[in-house]
């Protein structure tokens, strides 16, 4: 039961995340009288609703790299877990195999994050884009 609590509460909080401007930005671009675009009050800028489809991925390009980020952090901890239970394990052969199971795992999780990362670079490479989701830049000869 703790365990799908802490599960739902992690979606919860990820689609808080990631839909929390499209909920708050309801209001449109105001036209002022020179014919120029200005945002409604409390709103800085010119780029208040208008948004292409570079935007949404400059968008998705930052929570990946965010979220590898954090998966990456988690798994440097578990690293660290996983040593200081083969050190404190005292000669005890569940312990080292629960400690060996742990870096196992880490060591796993390490490469998936990095072949996410390889993926993730990939296909903004194919698309023409850099890590930053802007256009990149190729030097022709």
């Amino acid at each position: 039961m703790f365990k799908k609590t802490i599960l739902f509460s992690l979606f919860f909080a990820v689609c808080l995340l990631l839909f929390s401007p499209v909920l708050v930005h309801g209001q449109g671009i105001v036209p002022s009288p020179s014919g120029a675009k200005t945002c409604p009050a409390g709103y800085s800028g010119t780029n208040c609703g208008d948004y292409t489809v570079d935007d949404f991925i400059v968008l998705a390009v930052n929570v990946s790299r965010w979220i590898l980020g954090i998966v990456g952090s988690l798994t440097l901890l578990m690293f660290i877990y996983g040593g200081i239970m083969f050190l404190i394990s005292a000669g005890s052969s569940d312990k080292i195999g629960e400690a060996r199971k742990i870096i196992t795992a880490a060591v796993v999780g390490l490469l998936i994050v990095l072949a996410s990362f390889l993926i993730i670079k990939f296909v903004l490479a194919s698309m023409g884009l850099d890590w930053n989701g802007g256009q990149s830049v190729t030097i022709s000869k």
